[in-house]
């Protein structure tokens, strides 16, 4: 694992560029803000010559008149000032460098020369650059932020990201859904730290259970390989690849000066490694949730409670398109549950479709006989968590979500997943996120859609059996 633990663990933070103007909301500003926001504990020094105070924090007009050592230090100047800066920072002992100053092989000159001379001249005076181009590090443990109003409760995933802006954006999503991070960084144009190094970094990292990365280019392919599937043999890994198409490898050129890879040559080489592909940051959370909650499961066969025959026949195709089998129950299976107060004309011969999923103790019964069946891998619940008549009242689904979460421990150790199948009121939005994050404290996933179940729960599925090495056919 590469020596990357003291970027987590900084005494001090120098902010070199940082505005006198606290209300200029450019890059500076916005990290004295975050590490004041995030409860930082080291000493936080704005660095600026033409002010004396900034956000009620003493300011110095160079790195060299910080009192004290500084370990990390933000660079938001410009890029023709950045080898001075680096000069400063080795006299001053500084160890490692964010990098948010851009211009480099992302700009419109494509400047890989200065780019490859800056790193150079970093590792020379023994610092370690993240970026340039960067947003840098995200740690909850250690009061370390970016950017304010992220969660500041340490979880167990670990991600490292090639676009800031993207950073930010899975964060706030997974702080929706109960998701916590270990450490996010944020790494931009890779000059120096780059996508292998924090690869095999996360891969031994205890805090971080479960890896999402976010990549647009790599700077080694054998060496990246050899990272990424080293990481996927130790845990979960999800990538998201952007710049697989003509169009999106232009846009990846000029965002991060990344070379993107054609999708076959990308597709083939995650099925080698092991990592798990996600689509967008959407499907990307479906499978870290799925990953951090879900029990791996021994195949593919999903049984089925829904409510609905429609949504349970949409259900049913979804996820046989996307992966996952839905198997007809036996008669004894089929007999066992007709013995359920289920409504005239109900489904028992899976999908299991009935009212039978507004009576708590009767829906923990169906799932505890079809887990124990030995006829599925996995547990689908559909739960339509909607408050739009009397009928969904809160408390209706409050009691059921309950039991079925509950529920589980009688379940034998099948997974068990919940779908909710649409959203048709506006009030069902913030009774579906309550859930959520109470699902995510009880260990179970939640799916707004059986497409995002499917998807998710497929390639979990494939990422055991290519771990254990029971891979399923290609």
């Amino acid at each position: 694992m590469p020596d990357l633990e003291f970027l987590f663990h900084p005494r001090s933070i120098a902010i070199v560029g940082a505005p006198s103007d606290p209300a200029n909301l450019a890059g500076g500003s916005v990290f004295v803000h975050a590490l004041l926001e995030s409860g930082y504990k080291g000493g936080i020094y704005p660095v600026n010559p033409r002010a004396c105070q900034i956000m009620g924090l003493d300011c110095y007009p160079d790195v060299g008149s910080v009192p004290g050592p500084v370990d990390h230090v933000i660079c938001c100047i410009p890029a023709s000032g950045v080898p001075r800066l680096i000069g400063e920072c080795s006299a001053k002992g500084v160890r490692s460098m964010s990098m948010f100053t851009a211009g480099y092989s992302e700009a419109d000159g494509h400047d890989y020369e200065t780019e490859r001379r800056l790193a150079l001249l970093a590792r020379e005076a023994g610092i370690r650059l993240l970026g340039p181009n960067c947003m840098g590090i995200h740690c909850p443990s250690t009061g370390l932020s970016y950017q304010p109003g992220h969660s500041q409760e340490a979880g167990p995933v670990g991600v490292l990201c090639q676009s800031g802006g993207n950073s930010n954006v899975l964060k706030f999503m997974g702080d929706d859904r109960g998701i916590r991070f270990s450490k996010v960084i944020s790494y931009g144009n890779a000059a120096d730290i780059n996508e292998a190094d924090l690869l095999e970094y996360f891969a031994g990292d205890p805090d971080t259970r479960v890896i999402a990365a976010y990549i647009e280019g790599t700077r080694s392919g054998p060496r990246f390989f050899k990272a990424l599937a080293g990481a996927a043999a130790a845990k979960p890994v999800i990538v998201l690849k952007a710049g697989l198409t003509e169009a999106g490898q232009r846009a990846a050129r000029s965002h991060t000066g990344s070379l993107g890879s054609p999708a076959d040559i990308w597709n083939g080489l995650c099925r080698q490694a092991g990592a798990m592909q996600a689509h967008s940051l959407d499907h990307m959370l479906d499978l870290v949730e799925t990953a951090l909650y879900m029990k791996p499961p021994p195949g593919t066969r999903a049984g089925i409670i829904g409510w609905g025959g429609g949504a349970s026949v949409l259900g049913t195709d979804t996820c046989e398109r996307l992966g996952l089998s839905v198997p007809q129950f036996s008669l004894r299976l089929k007999e066992e549950l007709a013995g359920f107060r289920l409504a005239p004309g109900a489904s028992v011969g899976n999908p299991v479709d009935s009212p039978v999923i507004t009576m708590p103790s009767q829906l923990v019964n169906a799932m505890s006989v079809i887990a124990g069946s030995g006829e599925v891998d996995l547990l689908l619940v559909q739960m339509p968590l909607d408050v739009s008549h009397a009928l969904q009242r809160p408390s209706v689904w409050e009691a059921t979500g309950e039991a079925v979460l509950q529920g589980q421990e009688r379940l034998g150790g099948v997974p068990l997943a919940i779908v909710r199948p649409h959203t048709a009121h506006p009030d069902s939005m913030a009774h579906f996120n309550a859930f959520r994050q109470r699902c995510a404290a009880a260990g179970v996933p939640l799916y707004p859609a059986f497409s995002q179940a499917a998807s998710a729960i497929s390639a979990f599925a494939w990422y055991h059996r290519w771990r254990t090495g029971r891979l399923f056919p290609t």
